[in-house]
């Protein structure tokens, strides 16, 4: 095993960080500078070929795409590790449930910081639109309102806590930093609070 995990603090790197912690396998961390642009090095780019992060190599498999990694990780460590299903019915509402947290909720949720409130992530006050903030924080507290009953008898989105909960949670977790809010979703909330306890995102915000 030779992970190598390329990211910096504050983005979407964060969850692939998280949920290397939370597997515990052996891992190298390059810390990139953003501001010396070493994430537009030849050397970075033949691994990611966007220029962004998070990146990581496993051997000779290269990955980009925080999602594309965290299910990765999952398939090929996560079993194991009790961190992902081994029945292939809830490996796929796991699935499900993986991509939701990043392209449902995390995207909604964006879009409402951008146009909707004032945060350091906010578009200037005169490229908002109004329209955009309404209909993406209808959506935003639909979805809200999808994850609270999902959780309203259990305590993680698969019952005991997966890799499954990281997109979502993560999202959350950085919307609630820059000012935004779970809307009174108290099944949510406590999740929120069950997933900002672990040890292994302490580790992974060091």
């Amino acid at each position: 095993m030779n992970i190598t995990f390329y990211g910096w603090s504050h983005s979407s790197a964060s969850r692939v960080h998280w949920a290397l912690e939370e597997l515990g396998v052996p891992y190298e961390y390059v810390k990139l500078d953003r501001k010396k642009h070493e994430h537009h090095a030849p050397a970075y780019l033949a691994i990611n070929p966007n220029g962004k992060v998070p990146a990581l190599v496993d051997g000779d498999r290269r990955l980009f795409e925080s999602l594309a990694i965290v299910l990765y990780l999952g398939g090929r460590y996560g079993e194991e590790r009790g961190l992902w299903p081994l029945a292939e019915a809830e490996k796929a509402e796991a699935l499900c449930w993986t991509v939701w947290g990043t392209t449902e909720l995390h995207a909604y949720m964006m879009q409402w910081l951008y146009h909707g409130l004032d945060t350091p992530v906010s578009y200037a006050a005169e490229q908002r639109s109004q329209g955009a903030a309404d209909y993406n924080h209808a959506q935003y507290q639909r979805l809200l309102a999808v994850l609270d009953a999902r959780l309203a008898d259990r305590a993680y989105i698969c019952g005991d806590f997966s890799l499954a909960d990281i997109p979502a949670a993560s999202a959350l977790l950085f919307g609630v930093t820059l000012g935004g809010s779970v809307e009174g979703r108290t099944h949510v909330e406590a999740w929120l609070e069950r997933c900002r306890a672990r040890p292994a995102l302490a580790r992974a915000n060091r």
